[in-house]
């Protein structure tokens, strides 16, 4: 019976071992296995076809990795600067699909560092905890000792805030990069040798320019490369974005010195991502692919949002819209759920950037296309507020409304621009008393959102208020049916699947009459809500009898 030894990660049978041949040369691996690869037995070989037919093997060992992941990486340590939601589940992938090279995370909060060393991590994200425990004390660790790893590793991403500017030139659009330069200058001052920077963060097109003359001009005789590898995770998703990403994008100079680097980075990522995944661009192209990727997903929810109100205002269904509409194969059925309006750190922030972008090119009439993506997504939390306020016979002052869901989508614990904190502050303006449950969000949390001002959630953690003033007449609890005790009304504002499963016959008797439902993710069914009494009001359906004289908007 001959065995052949080619790889140690497939087991096959004589009848496919043709067709993984022939595959594996499709997808460029024959390069290094064929029928005539030196690690088959050479009493294999007589010379034909034929006898190769009658010849084949019981049984077939073989690797599916392309000859680039077979080259030795001569990168082997890696160092990431931020150990938040971008820096920490990337490293941990990589430390995972790498096992040879050494990945530190590195961030100048110690407390965030020590979450991250502990067992509860300071993120959630289906799939990390598990990654991390793996890895942690392997090749994986997470450090306060920032200088030290910036210092071994030869390749270095930095992955830290890029708020938006809060005063001064670019007031409210441009980003500020306070912590880039700040990080570009710590790693000009402790390299003591060649370096590979990548930009992790999203940042504003040409920034890699800039902290390239930051670099290049502390350089003491040390060689740098400055990378774009902007990251396109779903908050959610995030790991198994990284197990099978849509795209890797990389960018760099278009030098021998640039190509060789980009080169030595698409090596990390071949370990585990296929050759023709992996993207390279100039810098420039790819510092602004991130920025067009994030405005063209959030230019799509702004879309179906203003069709959701024309469709309460003539009986349509935004649902059934969405789904004809997501037929067409030119458009897909992706991001065309209407909601509330989008959040993350990213949407918003992104389109702020490319808006001031825009302006700085003297582009006015491209910048206000932009505007109006964010107008519409204010519009609609807008919207919703009234919705509420109006249906409750035009007050909410003293009424208790439970909020169901904080963090800006399901699956996560993030709360950074979620649509929540805009509909809470416009119920407190209006004197409700709010009650909030989140399966993932802690009460300081929620406290600390409602209390910051706008964009100072960007910040790092130790440069945020430490003691916000808790707003009074919000409360948290843990439980969704002590939330919606003795409430007027309930919105939901996350999508967590747990909503769609509650005993909402025992909520409606728990709850003060007329009882009503605000449904901002279209989560429950207003047919079967309607039978048990609620009144109540999904984003973009045919509106309830009680609600369609009311006004939509103040």
């Amino acid at each position: 019976m001959p065995v052949w030894w080619v790889g140690a990660t497939y087991r096959c049978s004589p009848s496919e071992s043709d067709s993984l041949f022939k595959f594996l040369r499709r997808t460029g691996s024959g390069h290094y296995l064929s029928r005539r690869t030196p690690l088959l037995p050479p009493s294999f070989y007589t010379g034909n076809e034929s006898s190769y037919s009658r010849r084949r093997p019981s049984l077939l060992f073989l690797s599916f990795r392309s000859p680039l992941r077979h080259k030795k990486i001569n990168m082997v340590k890696i160092c990431c600067i931020g150990a938040g939601y971008v820096g920490g589940p990337t490293m941990a992938v990589i430390a995972l699909k790498c096992p040879s090279i050494e990945v530190a995370v590195v961030d100048i909060s110690v407390a965030r560092i020590a979450a991250w060393n502990s067992d509860q991590l300071p993120i959630y994200e289906p799939g990390l905890e598990d990654i991390v425990k793996q890895c942690r004390g392997k090749n994986l660790s997470f450090s306060s000792d920032v200088e030290k790893h910036v210092c071994e590793a030869d390749i270095i991403f930095v992955s830290v805030n890029t708020p938006t500017k809060t005063r001064g030139l670019g007031a409210g659009k441009a980003a500020d990069l306070t912590y880039w330069e700040s990080a570009a200058r710590m790693i000009a001052d402790v390299s003591k040798s060649d370096k590979i920077v990548v930009e992790k963060s999203t940042v504003p097109v040409k920034t890699a320019e800039a902290i390239e003359k930051i670099l290049t001009h502390n350089s003491k005789g040390i060689n740098y490369q400055i990378l774009s590898n902007p990251e396109f995770l779903a908050e959610g998703t995030a790991i198994q974005d990284l197990f099978n990403p849509d795209r890797v994008l990389i960018g760099g100079r278009e030098t021998p010195e640039g190509r060789k680097a980009v080169q030595a980075l698409k090596e990390v990522y071949a370990n585990w991502v296929s050759e023709d995944r992996i993207i390279t661009t100039n810098l420039w192209s790819a510092e602004l692919s991130k920025l067009a990727a994030n405005a063209f997903l959030a230019q799509r929810i702004s879309s179906v949002n203003a069709i959701s109100a024309l469709c309460e205002a003539t009986g349509a269904d935004v649902s059934e819209v969405a789904y004809a509409v997501g037929k067409d194969t030119r458009i897909g059925p992706k991001f065309l759920n209407a909601s509330v309006g989008f959040g993350g750190s990213c949407f918003q922030k992104d389109i702020l950037n490319l808006i001031y972008i825009c302006e700085c090119n003297g582009l006015p009439e491209v910048a206000n296309y932009w505007k109006q993506v964010i107008k519409i997504n204010d519009y609609q939390k807008n919207r919703f507020v009234n919705r509420v306020v109006a249906s409750m016979f035009n007050t909410v002052a003293g009424k208790k409304i439970a909020v169901l869901g904080f963090a800006f989508k399901k699956d996560t614990g993030d709360t950074r621009e979620t649509p929540a904190i805009d509909v809470c502050k416009g119920l407190l303006g209006d004197k409700a008393k709010i009650c909030i449950y989140d399966p993932q969000v802690s009460e300081d949390q929620i406290q600390r959102d409602l209390a910051m001002n706008k964009f100072d959630w960007d910040h790092p953690i130790h440069l945020q208020p430490m003691s916000p003033t808790a707003v009074k007449e919000v409360s948290v609890t843990w439980d969704a049916y002590e939330a919606t005790k003795g409430a007027h009304g309930i919105c939901i504002l996350t999508e967590w699947d747990e909503f769609k499963k509650l005993d909402y016959a025992k909520i409606y008797q728990s709850m003060q009459k007329p009882a009503f439902i605000f449904d901002g993710r279209n989560v429950v069914d207003p047919v079967k809500l309607r039978e048990i009494g609620f009144i109540v009001y999904s984003i973009g359906k045919p509106l309830d009898l009680w609600l369609k004289d009311m006004p939509a908007v103040a």
